[in-house]
């Protein structure tokens, strides 16, 4: 397989960010996209149907998430990426250049995803599309980071979407409790957890995105 292939194949236009503050905010978009990607992955569109024609309301939160994801697919990279960046550099040497330069936005993925991992250690993970559209609110809006790089971030009213979660939350109720509260908590801890790790560069470091989980 060509390496020039092997890059370009995950993401068509990529915005990658070389300022260790701009990394995170992409490192934020990484872990957005691999969640939407995962989850769009395992819903049955047409199972959805018959809800989306019968709550308007949910059906625009769903179409909006997709088009976010396309514009996410459009310029930012997933996790599968670094995994396999990581694991080609094994079989071409002349990637290792490469893997080297990606090891921040690596470390900053991890922070999140372990938390995540950590968090839902215990039980199943639920509602992964408004995790999404809270960890976004609380980077844009609540930590007022810059979107210019992303300016289809500044199409998207997260605080609407997240009013629609909260109005229909009966629907997204699971064994007589509501997880909405508990994802808003899980989210500011993401953002804190980012926003407090310094990047440090490690030369022994085995980045937790080898091992996919």
């Amino acid at each position: 397989m060509p390496t020039h292939n092997f890059i370009n194949e995950n993401c068509k236009n990529r915005i990658k960010s070389s300022i260790l503050r701009d990394v995170k905010s992409e490192a934020l978009l990484v872990f957005s996209r691999t969640a939407l990607e995962r989850y769009f992955a395992q819903v049955d569109e047409v199972a959805m149907e018959p809800l989306f024609k019968e709550n308007e309301e949910i059906a625009y939160v769903y179409k909006t998430l997709q088009k976010l994801l396309e514009d996410l697919q459009e310029c930012v990279v997933n996790v599968d990426y670094l995994i396999n960046i990581s694991q080609a550099t094994k079989i071409y040497p002349e990637l290792k250049h490469l893997t080297k330069k990606e090891e921040p936005l690596i470390a900053y993925y991890d922070i999140m995803a372990q938390k995540v991992r950590n968090h839902y250690k215990n039980k199943p993970a639920y509602l992964p599309e408004f995790l999404v559209v809270c960890v976004l609110s609380e980077w844009v809006l609540g930590e007022e980071k810059s979107t210019h790089k992303y300016p289809f971030l500044d199409k998207i009213d997260f605080l609407e979407l997240m009013g629609k979660f909260e109005k229909n939350r009966e629907h997204f109720y699971k064994e007589e409790e509501c997880k909405i509260s508990e994802i808003h908590e899980l989210s500011f801890q993401i953002i804190e957890k980012l926003k407090s790790y310094k990047y440090k560069e490690n030369k022994s470091r085995v980045s937790k995105v080898r091992k996919k989980k």
